[in-house]
């Protein structure tokens, strides 16, 4: 290896800074010459978040990149801005689980793998950014793996230790997915159904048990997250009939409240706290709906109660977040990002609860409840953009 001049973008909070770094640092290891630079400001902002990596066997003479060997877009703004920059022949990595555009160059190795999903599989979408890395790697050889693990300390700390396991297999998962597919250059799709991962189930049951929520210490709160993949036999069991349909819609809606109390608890004295108190009012009155929707199938009463209640439920309300607390900022951020994944996971199961039910009734209203995760959904999710730049942007600048 002489040179190799790396763009790595995204947005604030996808890991792209930490993926920079961990490749700077590997090379420091490997006694190599290497440069970081880091971009923030108003293109952040755009949705675009990117840093420059030089790793060389001679001095770098300049951390600025005009032209590079390697390009990695993590969201489809970073491809339009970036692919430009890609020197003719060298490789553009594309995160095919969030950019549908196909790159316009015909003169670069274009790699499409799509690592939210593949990161997905291992049950923590968090570290998309080192499946992506893991491929980086597998391409170009430009640091070794073991030096990438050595140099995970340096850049996470010594508290993130514990989170080392989790990332080696989403690095290798990376890895096995240019090997599987055989890529060696040109351009080359990566399905999800490609790797040796178990194939995922259309719907994940999340429970607010899963979550844990402790501590007021920025530094040492941990949340600890796992989605229970079903299998086939599960999946049939849930919608088997009515009946088990509304009872996991009951579940549903139950586990959103405890997690919506332990968020309204972890962030009280702010405004979100108060959204999520009220968040949890709105599961509690899903509930009442869903228990008048069981009484009407024991009862077998076709009367329908969901058009009483329908007013109620699409009766939308813009949430006036305000702003958290500064020392807060880290911990809302995380708290959104879970409260993103349970949402994501009740709509999933919205929706395949109206293709299994018979009942008019029950689709009319798993249909209202649907909408209303999305427009909660939609909510979280403006917020969580918010607080993602201002936390990733805090916990870069307070490693350098």
């Amino acid at each position: 290896m002489a040179t190799r001049n790396i763009i790595a973008a995204g947005f604030g909070g996808q890991g792209i800074m930490a993926m920079g770094q961990l490749i700077t640092y590997s090379g420091m290891l490997e006694n190599k010459f290497v440069s970081w630079l880091p971009s923030y400001g108003p293109e952040m902002r755009g949705g675009s978040a990117n840093c420059s990596v030089v790793v060389s066997d001679e001095p770098v003479g300049s951390p600025v990149i005009s032209q590079a060997t390697d390009v990695v877009v993590m969201n489809e703004p970073s491809l339009e801005k970036f692919e430009q920059y890609v020197a003719p022949g060298g490789n553009l990595f594309i995160n095919s689980s969030l950019v549908k555009k196909a790159s316009t160059r015909d003169d670069v190795n274009v790699f499409s793998i799509p690592v939210n999903d593949l990161a997905n599989e291992l049950g923590n979408a968090k570290v998309a950014n080192m499946v992506m890395l893991g491929a980086f790697l597998q391409v170009t050889n430009t640091v070794k793996t073991e030096s990438v693990i050595k140099a995970f300390t340096k850049v996470y700390g010594d508290s993130k230790k514990k989170l080392l396991p989790i990332n080696e297999k989403a690095i290798a998962l990376g890895q096995n997915s240019i090997k599987e597919a055989g890529c060696v250059g040109g351009v080359c799709q990566i399905l999800p159904e490609k790797t040796n991962s178990q194939v995922k189930s259309s719907y994940s049951r999340q429970t607010a048990a899963n979550v844990e929520l402790s501590g007021t210490d920025l530094e040492n709160i941990e949340y600890l997250k796992t989605i229970k993949k079903y299998s086939a036999e599960d999946d049939e069991k849930i919608f088997e009939n009515e009946m088990t349909i509304v009872d996991e819609a009951l579940f549903i809606e139950e586990e959103s409240i405890k997690f919506c109390n332990k968020a309204a608890e972890m962030l009280k004295g702010d405004d979100a706290g108060k959204i999520f108190a009220s968040l949890s009012k709105q599961s509690e009155e899903h509930i009442s709906y869903l228990k008048g929707l069981k009484e009407s199938l024991k009862s077998k009463d076709e009367t329908s109660f969901v058009d009483k209640i329908k007013a109620k439920l699409t009766k939308r309300e813009e949430y006036d977040w305000g702003k958290v607390d500064q020392e807060k900022a880290r911990l809302a951020l995380n708290v959104f990002a879970i409260a993103k994944d349970i949402k994501n996971s009740s709509i999933a199961f919205y929706k395949k609860a109206k293709e299994n039910t018979k009942d008019k009734n029950a689709n009319k209203l798993y249909d209202e409840l649907e909408y209303w995760e999305n427009f909660q959904l939609e909510q979280v999710t403006g917020q969580y953009e918010i607080y993602k730049e201002e936390w990733w942007a805090d916990q870069m600048f307070s490693k350098m």
